[in-house]
């Protein structure tokens, strides 16, 4: 992996609905579109080709998405887009935020105000979710006479260790305060908003500091043991750590280990 530059970066997107910003390995993937940040078609197009580059870009080591403004998160997608919709772009809808899921780098959702539809759906792709006090996230499609469709529904299925949980939530389209949501592990901690920044940087700087290699094979695993049966997850931890035993990165956690110091991960 080339190594990390200082590098200062910033790119928009769909007319500037997306702002991407890199800096010393982290990119802060912006919805900029306040004051809800409702997320267009066009955005969604766009997200696809966002974590492509951030997937190729050797320097970016974590990702962190957020929104513009402190009233919201994202409110959802533009409802007044969901008429004109193609049969093709439907089926495609939720793609560019699986992507989101399968990014090999870790991805971390700061959360401010309003959480809601594709806002949530995007959020609950991320691996580390941190959020203020007023937080509200939800799926309430249900209300406008439809259903989650870009992952929303089965991730928050799942979020919440099945459909008996699950059904309260979306068959009233409720909105989960963020003390609840901390409570039903859909955000991983809840913090004053003059210190969110500093604590999701702070989680960034940890990430970082690790190996870039164990945590795509720790991502990946992850990912192929949460539908798994017992046995097969236990062989593929067993499989994975045997991966990573021949890595450059393995032998420099262990000599960092007995030589009571820092280890300087490589990717390799």
């Amino acid at each position: 992996m080339p190594p990390l530059s200082n590098r200062f970066v910033e790119r928009t997107y769909s007319g500037g609905g997306w702002l991407v910003r890199i800096n010393d390995g982290v990119a802060e993937v912006i919805i900029n579109r306040p004051p809800l940040n409702l997320i267009t078609l066009e955005m969604r197009r766009d997200l696809g080709r966002i974590i492509n580059e951030l997937e190729q870009d050797g320097n970016v080591r974590v990702v962190i998405f957020e929104g513009s403004g402190d009233r919201a998160f994202s409110a959802g997608g533009d409802v007044t887009e969901f008429l004109n919709t193609t049969p093709t772009e439907l089926i495609d809808w939720g793609r560019t935020i699986e992507a989101v899921e399968n990014l090999s780098k870790p991805t971390i959702a700061l959360l401010r105000g309003y959480v809601l539809g594709a806002g949530t759906e995007l959020a609950l792709a991320c691996d580390i979710r941190i959020g203020t006090p007023d937080v509200e996230i939800g799926l309430p499609e249900i209300r406008l006479g439809m259903v989650p469709a870009s992952g929303g529904l089965t991730r928050i299925v799942k979020a919440l260790g099945g459909a008996l949980r699950a059904r309260y939530y979306l068959l009233l389209g409720r909105r989960i305060k963020a003390e609840e949501a901390l409570q039903l592990g859909l955000v991983h901690e809840v913090v004053d908003p003059a210190k969110i920044h500093d604590r999701v940087m702070e989680i960034a700087r940890d990430l970082m500091s690790l190996s870039p290699l164990a945590i795509k094979a720790l991502k990946e695993a992850i990912r192929l043991i949460q539908d798994s049966p017992m046995d097969v997850g236990f062989d593929i931890e067993r499989k994975t750590f045997a991966l990573l035993r021949y890595s450059q990165d393995f032998q420099e956690g262990i000599r960092a280990f007995k030589e009571k110091r820092q280890p300087k991960f490589q990717g390799l």
